[in-house]
């Protein structure tokens, strides 16, 4: 029993052992596990301790502010990195802790605007990015940029932020100078100096324009965009752009410049320089036109006036002497054989100048160069070439066509002339013409011989001319001034009597009637508004009145046939006593018909009724001439003339 007992007691003991051989191992097992997972926490550690130095190190090298703020009132930074100096000039420690807030840098007017924005937003992770101006330390204004999260609590609330705050100053100056730049560009493109619009090339079609552009072209922007340049470009002038488009294509970038025509909505032309650019991007060149146009209509109008004014006679606008000679040496070939020439003289021109004034003659000379021009074909060449010289030029003319249009030139001339409300600008042309028949000829003796022939009609034409000029003078006299017809037949008969009680010549007499008529022939010159005035003149219309004798002694000497008489004109308004006009003349200095006529015309005058006075009496009237016998008149004549009318 004792035995049994000790075996069990035995195996338990064994048991016993082995259990403890078997806790022993685990215990090693389980001993070495501990050091190996203290070993693996220890690294773990050492890991987690240099990220964490290295992610320090990391923000504290980047080109930024790395934060970290609480989620109170005036969100406090609890974190500053490194870059906090470089952004603000100010240390991390300055701005945590103490009176000075980060915030407070923000410029007033951002800043409460981003704390309401910062507080009302409701997300607990919303992330943000603001942009704002920041003063520095040394007083500075800095642009930055910052970019935000919320820190959510164990609870899901928000107990903070971090972010990261960098400088953008740069890019804001860059971003002002761009928009400056495009603020300029804008500016000059929609107001500048010159239409500017954008075009596809392939199709025409207008991209963008300018005001300016729409208002050269005299459209509307809105119109534009819906057509293209084709539809208001001047037909002649659209191969001009055909020219360029081709151009555009196939040299690319280059610029092209040319002149060009518009047309209004009124039919109306503009003429425009044009410049055309194809616009590049980069090494590829987009199919699109930058036009600037610039009008120059007026500079336009100006050069086709040069040019006009280099060729034509201002005054009668026919070609000018310029003119008809470089005609003359291009035309003078074979192919424009025969070659006819006709040479023009207006007849009288000084005379109506002198009798109606210069606008009287350049009137006639409108009216003589519309008759040439009426009579010659669109081919020919017709100028004037002198005061009231003309030559036409005609080429491929034979003689007998060009005697034709001689003829033709008469016949208007006589039409004119025949014409109620012209009669007082009496037109005469004398005209010679010869022909170019053979190339040996000259043109130069060609225009010679027309001129020849043309002088030899004017000497016939001379006296039958000017008498019919002498007749409208006279009739245009007697209808300006008060003077009449009877006043001059009753002037002729009391100057006769004078002039034969004083034995005058035939000539004499002759010369005496014929200034009876026209002593007055000056007053066709003076304005109407002065011979018809009822009341007294003015010192001014006074002197124009006494004008006349010299108007009349200019008109005489134009015309052969009153020569004679041209001094004695002059003189009938001087007195005897020296005190008359124009030349203060006195005693026998004064021609003696002149005498005479200042007798009978002041007691004409005395006795037939004015518009400004009632006629005097005979007697009254002669009274008058005693009275002045020696001063005014030639007391001779006077004496004579009394005793005449008695």
């Amino acid at each position: 029993m004792e035995i049994k007992n000790q075996v069990s007691i035995n195996d338990e003991i064994l048991k016993l052992r082995e259990l403890a051989a078997t806790l022993g191992t685990e215990n090693k097992r389980l001993r070495e596990q501990l050091d190996l997972d203290i070993s693996e926490r220890r690294q773990l550690d050492d890991a987690l301790l240099e990220s964490k130095r290295s992610k320090t190190l990391i923000l504290s090298n980047l080109l930024g502010l790395v934060y970290s703020c609480d989620n109170d009132q005036d969100w406090t930074m609890t974190y500053l990195s490194e870059g906090c100096y470089d952004l603000t000039g100010y240390r991390p420690g300055e701005l945590m802790g103490t009176d000075i807030s980060y915030h407070e840098l923000i410029l007033p007017e951002y800043r409460e605007p981003l704390f309401a924005k910062w507080r009302s937003e409701p997300d607990p992770s919303a992330k943000s990015r603001d942009e704002y101006p920041i003063r520095t330390k040394n007083g500075d204004v800095k642009w930055i940029r910052e970019e935000s999260q919320r820190v959510q609590g164990e609870e899901g609330n928000t107990i903070g932020s971090e972010g990261f705050i960098t400088d953008i100053t740069e890019r804001k100056l860059v971003e002002g100078a761009l928009k400056e730049s495009e603020g300029r560009f804008r500016t000059i493109f929609e107001e500048g100096p010159m239409g500017i619009g954008l075009f596809d090339i392939n199709t025409s079609k207008t991209i963008q324009i300018n005001s300016k552009y729409a208002e050269i072209v005299g459209r509307s922007r809105e119109e534009l965009l819906k057509s293209n340049w084709e539809a208001i470009t001047h037909p002649e002038d659209i191969y001009k752009d055909y020219e360029v488009t081709a151009l555009l294509l196939s040299h690319r970038g280059q610029s092209y410049k040319f002149t060009k025509r518009y047309i209004k909505p009124d039919g109306s032309v503009v003429w425009v320089n044009l410049t055309c650019i194809g616009l590049a991007n980069g090494e590829d060149f987009n199919d699109v036109e930058l036009t600037m146009i610039e009008d120059v209509t007026e500079q336009k109008k100006r050069e086709e006036e040069i040019l006009y004014l280099n060729y034509h006679d201002i005054l009668t606008k026919l070609y000018n002497r310029t003119f008809f000679d470089e005609e003359l040496r291009r035309l003078d070939t074979q192919r424009q054989l025969p070659i006819s020439i006709i040479m023009g003289d207006l007849n009288g021109l000084k005379l109506i100048n002198d009798a109606f004034g210069h606008q009287a003659g350049d009137k006639l000379l409108r009216e003589i160069s519309e008759i040439l021009r009426v009579c010659c074909r669109s081919e020919d060449i017709v100028a004037r070439v002198g005061g009231d010289e003309f030559l036409i030029l005609l080429p491929k003319t034979s003689r007998s066509t060009a005697n034709n249009i001689c003829a033709r030139i008469y016949q208007e001339c006589e039409k004119f002339n025949s014409h109620s409300d012209k009669e007082l600008f009496y037109s005469s042309i004398a005209l010679g013409m010869a022909t170019k028949i053979s190339s040996a000829e000259s043109l130069e003796k060609i225009t010679k011989d027309a001129e020849d022939l043309m002088y030899r009609r004017k000497l016939l034409d001379r006296k039958s001319m000017h008498s019919s000029l002498i007749a409208s003078i006279k009739a245009t006299m007697f209808e300006k001034s008060h003077e009449t017809q009877e006043h001059a037949e009753r002037l002729v008969a009391l100057s006769r009597l004078v002039g034969l009680k004083l034995e005058l010549n035939e000539d004499q007499l002759n010369e005496l009637d014929l200034l009876a008529t026209l002593h007055d022939i000056g007053k066709v010159s003076v304005p109407d508004h002065i011979l018809t005035k009822v009341g007294r003149l003015t010192d001014e219309e006074w002197l124009e009145i006494k004008k006349h004798p010299e108007s009349g002694y200019r008109i005489a000497q134009a015309s052969p046939e009153l020569i004679p008489i041209a001094d004695y004109i002059l003189s009938h308004h001087e007195r005897w006593d020296g005190s008359g006009y124009p030349q203060g003349l006195s005693g026998a200095a004064i021609p003696l018909l002149s005498r005479i006529i200042a007798v009978a015309d002041a007691y004409d005058a005395m006795t037939q009724d004015r518009p400004y006075r009632k006629a005097m009496s005979k007697s009254e009237g002669i009274s008058e001439i005693e009275k002045f016998a020696g001063t005014q008149f030639d007391p001779e004549i006077a004496d004579i003339f009394i005793k005449c009318v008695l």
